[in-house]
């Protein structure tokens, strides 16, 4: 065979093997979506950021009467919500930045607070900083510091968290199988999806209805795993799933949801990114409608990289921080008026408190009453003799 023949036919079934070689070669949408997204699950380890925003805004006709021009709406496209963090779930870590942005032309704030958790321990660290002018210990002998809240740990050592972790992606596969096959299509590739590196596009279209239904899935598969792992703890699962249908059922009354969401996925079936469109409408308001927009890009598949690194020298315990005067705690000023108040207190010697001893013992003893002195008797009256009186002769 000559070499260009030859080379040739490497390239072919190059290409041939590859295609044979994805996980979605030959599946329907709705397979291959519930497949990408149950070892997306499993094998949770990447990188993410994203961002959340308002995309549109829908006001019944009384409320843009009362406002000039569309400023309701430029309000909120003005807000965002912007994420960044890492995933390993085989070490039940996950980090979060949140980012909360206002923006306008030539006018901009924003907030950040890093956080850290660790599922299996119920652990949180977070990066509280943005609080120093609130909290002044942040910016004192704590500066730098990550404040760590913690479960008692004699306690969180008895709950099952592994093995309720361990059974999160096949909760999520039973909850995505359960929407009707034909919400999920395959769409053509879009600049996002090429940009990502997918060579999928997977779409999922959900209704109010369908978001309902969905919804009621998520909330029963999520009761089986508690009721699976309760142990003693049996009846209170049961009455929280006995309250819980009546405040699902109310709660989607007062407030729908529709959806698109369209998954990149690679070839190897990997996830790549999510974006999202999704509605929110109020029943009884039909003219009220808040369209949100979300874009999610995971890297790093299998090699997350971690910002926030706790250790014994950059941790403080929540429990080991003096709140804020306007928290109850207190006061520098409060220490130096004690200081000031023992200072004027001159130490008493020995002598002294046995004399202020033997005062107060003095002070407490009964007081006895001398017997009162009898009375004198009464002397005599001596009795007058009666003058004669004169007769006339």
């Amino acid at each position: 065979m000559k070499p260009r023949a030859l080379a040739v036919a490497v390239t072919l079934s190059g290409l041939l093997l590859g295609g044979c070689a994805s996980p979605l070669a030959n599946k329907t949408a709705d397979a291959a979506a519930i497949h990408t997204i149950e070892q997306n699950a499993r094998l949770a380890r990447y990188n993410f950021d994203g961002e959340v925003r308002v995309k549109a805004i829908r006001l019944p006709g009384k409320v843009e009467s009362m406002v000039e021009g569309d400023v309701i709406g430029e309000v909120a496209k003005s807000f965002s919500l912007e994420l960044r963090g890492a995933v390993d779930m085989s070490k039940s870590r996950v980090e979060m930045t949140p980012t909360f942005r206002f923006s306008r032309p030539n006018a901009e704030t924003w907030l950040r607070l890093p956080m850290l958790a660790e599922l299996n321990t119920l652990t949180l660290w977070v990066d509280a900083s943005v609080l120093d002018l609130a909290i002044p210990v942040l910016r004192g002998e704590h500066k730098g510091k990550y404040v760590m809240f913690q479960a008692p740990q004699d306690k969180v050592k008895k709950l099952p968290i592994d093995a309720v972790l361990a059974e999160l992606p096949q909760v999520a596969k039973n909850i995505y199988a359960a929407v009707d096959s034909k919400a999920y299509t395959f769409q053509p590739l879009d600049e996002a999806a090429r940009q990502a590196g997918a060579s999928y596009r997977i779409r999922l279209t959900l209704d109010p209805l369908a978001e309902a239904k969905m919804s009621k899935q998520a909330v029963q598969e999520l009761l089986q795993l508690a009721r699976r792992h309760a142990g003693e703890h049996q009846k209170e699962v049961e009455e929280f799933a006995t309250a819980v249908g009546p405040l699902l059922d109310a709660s989607q009354e007062e407030l729908q949801t529709s959806s698109q969401t369209d998954l990149l996925v690679s070839r190897s079936g990997k996830l790549l990114g999510v974006s999202e469109l999704r509605e929110f409408s109020v029943p009884k308001e039909k003219e009220l409608a808040v369209t949100v927009a979300s874009t999610v890009r995971l890297s790093n598949h299998e090699q997350p990289v971690f910002s926030m690194q706790p250790t014994a020298n950059n941790v403080v315990s929540f429990t080991e921080l003096q709140p804020p005067s306007w928290l109850g705690g207190k006061r520098p000023a409060d220490d130096e008026e004690e200081a000031v108040e023992g200072d004027d207190e001159a130490p008493l010697d020995e002598a002294a408190l046995a004399a202020e001893a033997a005062e107060e013992a003095a002070a407490a003893a009964p007081v006895v009453k001398k017997p009162a002195k009898a009375a004198k008797a009464a002397k005599p009256v001596a009795k007058r003799k009666p003058k004669p009186v004169a007769r006339a002769q």
